[in-house]
Parts: C-alpha cells; structure tokens; sequence
C-alpha cells in the first residue's frame, strides 16, 4: 500500500463511519499552493461518540492505530497515529479541539477530492492562518514556505480580512504582513 493509497483507504473509512473530517497540513497546503513531499497525512476528526477503533477496524493489516493519544506540542491538539506499515509515512488523525478558530475552519471546510475520494479541506485562508499560527510558534520554516506559496498561487481569492482578523487574534499579523509582501506575484 502506498501513502496515496493509505490515506485515500482513511477517507473512506471516515465516510464509511459517519465521522466528519477535514485534511489538513501539508496535504491542504499542497492542494491550494506549491506541492511539497510529506511524509505525513493530518487529519481533523470530530469524532463524538464514535471510536477511532471504528475506523481502524476498516483499514486492514497495513495500518497499524497506535492506541495511545498523545499531545502534539506545535498544535497544542490531541492526535491518534496510524503507521503505515514498512513505510516511512505515518496519518495523525487530530481531534477537533475547542479553540474558535479549530472551531470555525472545521465549519467552513469545503470539498475537494484527493486521491480519488471526495474529501473535506479547510479553505485557504484557514491554511494560511493555521500555518502562520504554526510558524510563529514553533518557526517551522517549512510553515512560512507553505504560506508564501499558498499566497503567491491564491493572491486574488484570498479573504485578506478574515485572515488578518484571525493572525491579529494569534499574534501573527505582523508575519502575515511580512509574507504577503514577500510572496512573488504569479500570473
């Protein structure tokens, strides 16, 4: 199984569990901006009362649910890992937290289908302001990458005020600033 595959097997199986979803990350950023290899699928999950195990028991002996939650320090979310077996990829499947803008990105998600699956994604505002949100607190320079390219490709659909609505509510208005002067002009 590859990752494509891998990951096109956890949208169904979210569909096929009744689970909203959204892709996220490099996944989202890729879609709208520059792609850019990953070796990660996210996801954003509102689970409510369904188990995860619901979902793995769908995906086959290749992905492997690490049982264990754990807190991704750079999100400040919870995540679920599945392990792509004899593969360096990995799918972390993050719950849909309380934060407002979690809250908010998740409402406006839109369709797109990926690898063949219809599929959910944040808009590319949300990508922005989520990946600039990552930068300025962790300054993953593949974040700042990701939101220049986004910029430079989706310039002239942005929401420019609802982006710097929510970088001005994380303090990362001064970064958005900087990137949407540096993001080449394309077309």
């Amino acid at each position: 199984m590859t990752s494509d595959e891998a990951t096109g097997a956890v949208i169904r199986a979210l569909h096929d569990a009744g689970i909203p979803f959204m892709l996220v990350g490099s996944l989202s950023s890729n879609f709208y901006g520059v792609a850019r290899a990953s070796h990660d699928a996210d996801f954003v999950v509102a689970l409510g009362d369904a188990p995860l195990a619901r979902v793995a028991g769908r995906l086959g002996p290749d992905l492997r649910l690490d049982p264990q939650i754990t807190f991704e320090s750079v999100t400040g979310t919870t995540r679920y890992r599945f392990e792509l077996r004899d593969q360096d990829f990995t799918i972390e499947v993050f719950l849909l937290s309380s934060d407002p803008h979690d809250r908010e990105r998740f409402a406006r998600r839109v369709p797109a289908e990926m690898f063949g699956v219809p599929a959910f994604l944040p808009t590319p505002e949300d990508v922005i302001v989520m990946k600039l949100r990552w930068y300025v607190t962790a300054r993953r320079r593949k974040d700042r990458d990701d939101v220049v390219n986004l910029i430079a490709v989706q310039r002239e659909k942005l929401d420019l005020p609802y982006v710097r609505q929510w970088c001005e509510r994380h303090g990362s208005l001064a970064a958005f600033e900087e990137l949407l002067a540096a993001a080449p002009r394309l077309g």
